[in-house]
């Protein structure tokens, strides 16, 4: 490898590993917050339509994985154990792809995975607003 090329794969690793510390930081305090208030953010679709949105449930669900009730958490949202983890691992391989290749484009497969967790999120939202 040329210096050149380090440098920037370093550069890539350094803004991946910031943008990986803020949204972690961002999250424990907000989990904080909720844990010290016992007020998280309104749902505003909910509070606009009364239907539930597909992440309804899902700070209750993320508040229930922290204290290690995984069924708690499935019962407040499912896409909590299904869809975001599988969202979560996607980010690593995107996260390491963007590190070693500095690619940002998308390949076929990732447009349909992406595609197929999006059409999952709708029909969990049709569902549980219609049964």
């Amino acid at each position: 490898m040329k210096a050149a090329e380090i440098q920037g794969t370093e550069e890539r690793r350094r803004a991946v590993r910031r943008l990986t510390a803020r949204i972690i930081l961002l999250g424990l305090v907000y989990a904080l917050f909720i844990q010290l208030t016992g007020i998280g953010i309104p749902c505003l679709f909910r509070l606009v339509t009364g239907y539930r949105c597909p992440g309804c449930g899902m700070t209750h669900a993320a508040m229930a994985l922290i204290h290690g009730q995984p069924k708690t958490a499935f019962r407040e949202n499912p896409l909590s154990l299904t869809v975001v983890p599988l969202l979560g691992i996607y980010g690593l391989y995107r996260a390491e792809l963007y590190i070693r290749t500095a690619r940002t484009d998308f390949r076929k497969w990732e447009i349909v995975f992406l595609g197929v967790l999006w059409v999952v999120v709708l029909l969990f939202w049709l569902l549980r607003n219609l049964l």
